[in-house]
């Protein structure tokens, strides 16, 4: 079994500034200029007891969607530096024991680099007046920059390495699916548990609450019909008999992989961080395996289409990249990668977990059912 959860990038953009001033405005936060002094009370406080304000610095860092981020140094006076990571919730809605209980798990049951969590509290009852949690700031350089730039020895090394992460994803398991969470409010602790999160009756949630809101409605209840009949048959054939549970992060994109470029990195130093395990969870192995396109067929901003995942590259070195991610995540990623059921099987639980939220949600389903349709009569 393996848990943790935690996303942060270590190296803030040249407009990080700008960004971060304009999102105290949008989410409503009280403006760093002052905030510092409160994370500085808290550093001196529940992170740093013993040590001098003049040896702790607090740093402006650009956050994401759902999280503040700030920096906290201790520079000591024999040169000594500590860096960390604080991260506050934007919204009341978060999670932050799964945030936690993920990270937690992950530095207990896996050798998956990601953040270590050094402190937490679930309160507002503290300097910065929210919830929070402090975690290690990992070294490197984010991927989505920094591929591009490495050799192909480099990137046959990142290949070799990230495929392993995959393979041990898909290894660690549970007998019920869901997200993590911790057993109980001690700081301390350092106990987590599954809880059941992701079932077909999900489908059935999403079209009651749709009717409470609008009960005249009818698209949502059509859709989630769709939905439940759709999982009715890949059950049927197969695709969602599951009796153990892999972990899977859903979010495995460049910008959330650190990696190192010194000389002497290995395939295991190569990876430095994983990030952004917010929404990890226990799922069907297939949750694990959405390929990673990028590595041999790497396309800057555009999207990749995942039916074309498998197909080979022309280039020979773009060959042995996929090759070699391949030969590393394992049999299991194989069978569950490519095959278009269980590509369209990974986008229907996304819709199970998380309901259609947006236009472009409704766009999604329309054309995931259009190619289950297509599949089902060949």
């Amino acid at each position: 079994m393996s848990t943790a959860a935690s996303s942060i990038t270590s190296h803030a953009s040249s407009d990080a500034s700008e960004r971060t001033a304009s999102s105290s405005v949008q989410y409503d936060h009280e403006p760093f200029e002052t905030f510092k002094d409160r994370v500085l009370s808290l550093a001196q406080s529940h992170i740093w007891i013993d040590a001098p304000a003049g040896e702790i610095l607090v740093d402006r860092l650009p956050g994401g969607g759902f999280n503040r981020i700030i920096g906290l140094t201790r520079q000591s006076q024999s040169d000594d530096k500590i860096q960390y990571i604080l991260r506050l919730p934007r919204f009341d809605s978060a999670r932050l024991d799964r945030d936690v209980a993920v990270l937690l798990f992950l530095e207990q049951h896996t050798h998956i680099p990601a953040p270590k969590v050094i402190h937490f509290d679930q309160t507002d009852s503290n300097p910065v007046l929210s919830p929070y949690m402090v975690q290690n700031r990992l070294p490197g350089a984010d991927l989505y920059h920094t591929f591009p730039t490495l050799d192909h020895w480099q990137k046959c090394l990142f290949a070799k390495s990230f495929g392993s992460v995959v393979r041990q994803m898909l290894e660690t398991r549970s007998c019920d699916p869901g997200h993590l969470a911790l057993l109980h409010n001690d700081t301390k602790t350092t106990a987590v548990n599954p809880t059941v999160a992701i079932e077909a009756c999900m489908f059935e949630l999403q079209k009651s609450d749709a009717l409470e809101r609008d009960p005249k409605g009818k698209y949502i209840p059509r859709l989630v019909e769709k939905f439940v009949s759709m999982a009715s048959a890949l059950d049927q054939q197969g695709y969602l008999s599951q009796t153990t549970y892999s972990l899977a992060h859903l979010d495995l994109a460049p910008r959330n992989i650190l990696v190192r470029c010194a000389p002497d990195v290995t395939e295991q130093t190569i990876i430095s961080g994983i990030l952004d395990w917010d929404s990890a969870v226990f799922g069907p192995g297939f949750m694990a395996c959405a390929p990673p396109q990028w590595i041999w067929d790497w396309k800057d901003d555009e999207d990749e289409d995942e039916r074309k995942a498998n197909d080979d590259p022309p280039e020979p070195e773009n060959r042995q990249l996929k090759l070699l991610f391949e030969q590393c995540a394992g049999q299991d990623y194989c069978r569950y990668a490519y095959d278009a059921k269980y590509r369209l099987a990974r986008r229907l639980v996304r819709f199970a977990m998380e309901g259609i939220r947006s236009n472009e949600d409704s766009k999604d389903a329309d054309a995931m059912f259009r190619e289950w349709v297509e599949i089902s009569i060949q």
